[in-house]
């Protein structure tokens, strides 16, 4: 029996004069697809690289054929390559040079995969304890080294694989978000039992009091089940 996970997204253009966030998810019998992109400030037509990046690894089928115990790490890594062809694809079609990060999670049964491009991250709250998942791909200036749509940066995704367990609260964010909230904020808003889509308003509504001046966009999601045990399209 599939689980129903409960699924909730909020992004907000803030004090950008455009939206380059992107973010959806979908589920079904086979498990959950959730993901976030940002475009990057700098190019025109990042709004719909990242919108393009969403859309492609929603559709991607991540299991494997022979139903079930493999590894979801080729799923993911082929998921990111189509993606990256998808971006480029729009870039032809809208005559642009947009780019995007690209953060995505998958959840199958007791398992879960993440994968990222840029500093677009994943956390995962467990027991009381938040962890970041992703190492965001920049270098000593602060420069993104990693993104889809470039023909010059790498595109190669991380992949982590773990487990997913009854209690557990994925976060996928945009540093609109995650460079405005600390981890101590972060992990309040997460652990204080409001249903997804409260707690992604919460996350989106905090960090733009804090300040931020870039786009905002948080996706959360709570795996069904009490902590105790051992063992929710795009938008």
């Amino acid at each position: 029996m599939s689980r129903a996970y409960d699924v909730g997204a909020s992004s907000e253009m803030g004090r950008r004069d455009y939206q380059q966030d992107a973010v959806g998810h979908t589920q079904g019998p086979a498990g959950l697809i959730a993901a976030v992109a940002d475009g990057l400030g700098s190019y025109e037509g990042s709004d719909k690289a990242a919108q393009a990046a969403v859309r492609s690894v929603l559709g991607h089928a991540y299991m494997d054929p022979a139903g079930g115990g493999g590894s979801l790490k080729p799923g993911m890594e082929s998921a990111v390559a189509h993606a990256h062809r998808d971006v480029r694809h729009e870039q032809h079609v809208g005559q642009h040079a947009g780019l995007t990060t690209l953060a995505l999670l998958v959840v199958a049964g007791g398992r879960a995969a993440v994968a990222h491009v840029g500093d677009s991250r994943v956390y995962r709250l467990r027991a009381g304890k938040l962890e970041q998942l992703t190492e965001d791909h920049r270098d000593s200036r602060h420069v993104l080294t990693r993104c889809l749509g470039s023909l010059r940066s790498d595109c190669t995704p991380d992949v982590l694989e773990t487990d997913a367990r009854p209690g557990d609260v994925w976060l996928l964010s945009t540093d609109g978000v995650h460079e405005s909230l600390t981890p101590e904020q972060l992990a309040s808003v997460l652990a204080d039992g409001a249903d997804a889509q409260v707690a992604a308003q919460a996350l989106v509504e905090s960090a733009l009091a804090a300040g931020s001046r870039d786009n905002c966009t948080a996706l959360v999601v709570r795996v069904p089940g009490d902590t105790s045990e051992t063992v929710r399209g795009a938008a």
